[in-house]
């Protein structure tokens, strides 16, 4: 200013640099400020954050957090290169990016400001590892040259953990997935397939390809099943254990058992459907095995107890038709009819022995047979009686023999040729085979069987065949499909009961117009075949004491009459008591009991347990309308002399009783 003196430009200078240095000092509270705000934060965050000289690659800075995460001081960790604190697949993961991006920035400078983030591993203090997501951003000097490394490392160690956990939930339930033994699958809500496992595939007989994105209707064996799942996890939010049908590829029906809920996205919208289905066809089939023996096993029963009553009725009827053919010539006009007596009197006794047969413990007088023998003789006999029907074999000529008793054998084949021949009215063929077979306790679990080698005897028929509600009740006693008159319905039931009762067994398939296979399997004998003779005596007779026990009168009676005929000393009893009395009472001795096994009040068991009491050297012939079973075979075991079945002639009765007197006169 013009006219100023230098006293007063001073003054104004002065007052310049006051106004300047005010502003300075503002601008440094500022800054000072600034830096105290940044310096909080670098030292406060959780984060470590660090510098890195490029020329040696040492640790220029690093922010106190360094203490909590990796448990170096600041002091400590400012003596370390980044090679002592990395693993070394870490450090060497750096070094390589590092090296790789300098090459891309030389060729395209534009890269050199890129922030780089990627994982690595550090070695804390005590040894231990962290894992760090490391943000770095490389500093350039003016000429291009890389100077420093600017960066942040964030402990991730509980995201890595989780991160493994979820990885290893994910590797169990995709294991989970792969190796269940049940249908796992996915749907859409409108029905296609979206995820089905190996099992499913397995099952169903679909590929990949073909089963994934196709409609899951295509499964069900009823359409209108889908509808009736939509409506109940609808209504319930979950299907548990629905029983439904499904069929394979191949159109083959399987049961099952279907458990879903609904299949939910991240944002909890239904999107379709998700579950498990189970394949339970065998274990149906199984159980309804089992259940069948159960009812075979209860029927038995009721079918043994009426056969006892039946043969008992018999032997009154056979008793006196012996007694009357004795006394009544060729000649007489009555003696055809007591013949023709006699006659239905056997056929009433086989009807009889094939409830026995189908009961438990029927009469078995077993032998070791080659099965080819019987069968070549019982197909040539069925041939013969039934030229409309050609018989086809096919025997192994190696077929390992069994224990059994060739009568029941022959009776059980005749049964299943009877059955073929009459669903063949119009004729055709039956084919018996024979083969040698190994069977698991698995093949046999319905059965309770004992595992190994077993005879199979495969008859099939070209006939009508049977529906599935036939084959449920084909071996329930008196079920026929036959007219009235045509059939007892008790074919097939003894045969179930004969095989049964030689720890075998008997299966059936057959469908509707498509003919009918029975498979018979029975335990394999590793002994030769024996040779069978049946010798003929004539009716014997003799003149010792011979007491009868038995609760039917009408048997004792009959039993007396004939045993006089026989030149015997007869006395009866109808009870225990009764009997034991005249056991121990009678002056002349008794050299035989005859002895019922079933009774009121004291049991045929009972009863000789006390004869032998008072006798040890007792002889007690058995008779039952049941077979050798159960208390007989105890009996027998014991020293009983023998077991004679109802109904009898007088040449079975004068046979028996000779061979347990002479027997205990000997022995």
């Amino acid at each position: 200013m013009v006219g100023q003196t230098p006293f007063e430009d001073l003054k104004r200078y002065i007052a310049e640099l006051e106004q300047e240095n005010s502003v300075l000092r503002q601008k440094l509270e500022q800054t000072q400020r600034s830096e105290a705000r940044f310096r909080m934060m670098i030292e406060n965050v959780p984060d470590i954050i660090w510098t890195m000289s490029i020329e040696n690659m040492r640790i220029d800075y690093m922010s106190p957090s360094v203490a909590a995460m990796l448990g170096f001081s600041k002091e400590e960790i400012l003596t370390k290169s980044f090679k002592e604190v990395m693993t070394p697949a870490s450090f060497s993961f750096v070094t390589q990016y590092l090296k790789n991006h300098l090459k891309k920035a030389k060729i395209d400078p534009s890269k050199m400001a890129m922030v780089h983030t990627f994982d690595i591993e550090y070695v804390c203090k005590d040894g231990s590892f962290l894992w760090a997501e490391l943000t770095a951003k490389p500093v350039f000097d003016d000429h291009g040259g890389l100077v420093d490394i600017i960066g942040v490392s964030r402990d991730i160690s509980k995201r890595i953990l989780a991160e493994k956990s979820l990885k290893k939930s994910e590797e169990k339930y995709r294991s989970l997935f792969e190796n269940s033994r049940d249908v796992i699958y996915i749907t859409t809500l409108e029905g296609k397939i979206v995820e089905f496992n190996p099992a499913g595939i397995a099952l169903f007989g679909y590929s990949k390809e073909e089963i994934i994105g196709a409609d899951i209707l295509t499964l069900y064996q009823a359409p209108e099943d889908r509808a009736k799942f939509k409506e109940t996890i609808r209504q319930k939010g979950y299907v548990r254990d629905y029983e439904i049908k499904f069929r394979k590829k191949d159109g083959t029906r399987i049961d099952c058992l279907l458990s879903s809920t609904f299949w939910q996205s991240e944002d909890g919208d239904v999107v379709g459907y998700q579950g498990i289905i189970r394949d339970i066809t065998d274990q149906k089939r199984m159980m309804a095995q089992f259940q069948q023996g159960q009812k075979m096993e209860a029927i038995g029963t009721l079918a043994g107890g009426i056969a006892h009553n039946f043969n008992n009725l018999l032997m009154t009827i056979q008793g006196n038709t012996s007694l009357m053919l004795m006394k009544t010539p060729p000649d007489h006009p009555h003696y055809k009819k007591l013949k023709t007596i006699e006659e239905h009197i056997q056929y009433g006794s086989d009807l009889s022995r094939q409830l026995l047969g189908f009961a438990r413990g029927s009469q078995q007088q077993p032998k070791i047979l080659n099965l080819n023998t019987i069968i070549r003789m019982s197909a040539k006999i069925f041939a013969s009686t039934k030229k409309e029907i050609t018989v086809h074999t096919n025997l192994t000529s190696d077929l390992m023999t069994v224990e059994a008793d060739p009568g029941q054998i022959e009776q059980t084949l005749f049964n299943l040729l009877v059955n073929s021949g009459h669903a063949m009215p119009e004729g055709g063929d039956v084919y018996i085979q024979t083969e040698n077979t190994e069977l698991s306790a698995y093949q046999l679990g319905p059965y309770q069987h004992q595992k190994g080698r077993y005879i199979k005897v495969s008859v099939t028929d070209t006939g009508i065949g049977m529906d599935e509600k036939t084959r449920e009740k084909i071996f329930d006693p008196f079920f026929t499909t036959k007219e009235q008159g045509q059939g007892t319905g008790l074919g097939l039931s003894s045969v179930y009961g004969i095989i049964k009762n030689h720890r075998g067994y008997i299966s059936v398939y057959s469908e509707p117009g498509k003919g009918t296979t029975f498979n018979i399997y029975l335990p394999a004998s590793e002994q030769p075949s024996e040779k069978t003779e049946k010798p003929v005596e004539p009716l014997l007779k003799g003149a010792e004491t011979i007491l009868i026990v038995d609760d039917e009168p009408m048997i004792t009676s009959v039993g007396q009459i004939m045993l006089t005929e026989m030149g015997y000393t007869v006395l009866t009893a109808n009870d225990g008591a009764a009997a034991l009395e005249i056991f121990s009472h009678t002056p002349q001795p008794i050299h035989l009991v005859i002895l019922d096994m079933i009774m009121p009040k004291m049991s045929g068991s009972a009863i000789f347990d006390q004869l032998k009491t008072k006798d040890p050297n007792a002889r007690v012939l058995l008779s039952s309308g049941y077979g050798i079973n159960g208390q007989a075979s105890e009996l027998l075991d014991k020293g009983c002399g023998g077991f004679i079945q109802k109904p009898f002639n007088m040449m079975e009765l004068s046979k028996k009783v000779r061979e347990v007197l002479e027997r205990k006169a000997h022995s």
